[in-house]
């Protein structure tokens, strides 16, 4: 897109500022000192389109949706869902969603045939990333039948360290992340140790979406332009 009349307005002239949480791989994640992940390709792909360079703002999980509306970034990504009080403020907008996901809890792989249902999940401990749909449903699912939620998430590393080494029993994300942490961790015959377990939809469909700076109405419209293409291109 090279018509200057046609040129998106965005917070730096040029550049597409995305904010993002970076421990949700594949989402959004560091490696060798790089920002990187799904997420980010796509918004890469996009601001490359638009004939935008990109600029990167690590932040917490936490009121990440509410950084376009406050004019910090032009984009926020990290494998969110709309929800009723993640208000976004004025001047942002959700985007169209490009991906469903489903709940689902890490496990040791020799957990496997006694961690099954919620229930089995009674006096165990699950940590989820703070005000994540992890933590949502968490609440929702475990805690009243005697789970201990832990809202603390240093890295998802650490926190497959804790797991490995039983200092807790699951780790609760999305079926996208967990699976590509199962993928990572296996035993030198290249068996898993860790597997997922009560894989789950949520009330609500888990649809993923990014959130959009909207004081040029274009932003977002081009945004969503571009998801409806790339999906058309998958299902294609």
């Amino acid at each position: 897109m090279s018509d200057s009349e046609n040129r998106l307005v965005t917070i730096t002239p040029g550049i597409l500022t995305i904010c993002t949480y970076t421990e949700f791989a594949p989402f959004s994640y560091e490696e060798d000192g790089s920002i990187v992940g799904t997420d980010i390709s796509f918004l890469k792909n996009f601001a490359a389109e638009m004939d935008l360079k990109v600029k990167i703002l690590k932040k917490d999980f936490s009121g990440l949706w509410e950084t376009p509306g406050q004019g910090i970034c032009d984009v926020s990504a990290a494998g969110m869902m709309e929800y009723e009080d993640r208000i976004l403020g004025d001047g942002s907008v959700w985007s169209e969603p490009y991906m469903l996901v489903t709940r689902s809890l890490l496990i040791r792989s020799s957990d496997r045939e006694i961690l099954k249902s919620p229930e089995d999940f009674r006096g165990k401990k699950i940590v989820v990333t703070p005000t994540s749909s992890a933590h949502i449903d968490g609440d929702i699912r475990y805690k009243p039948i005697g789970a201990t939620i832990i809202p603390e998430v240093p890295s998802q590393d650490e926190i497959v360290s804790q797991l490995l080494s039983g200092q807790i029993d699951a780790f609760g994300e999305g079926d996208v992340s967990n699976e590509y942490l199962a993928s990572r961790y296996t035993d030198s015959n290249g068996e898993r140790l860790l597997v997922l377990t009560d894989v789950h939809p949520m009330t609500n469909p888990e649809l993923l979406r990014f959130a959009v700076r909207s004081v040029d109405p274009n932003l977002p419209k081009k945004l969503n332009e571009f998801i409806s293409k790339s999906q058309s291109d998958i299902n294609a």
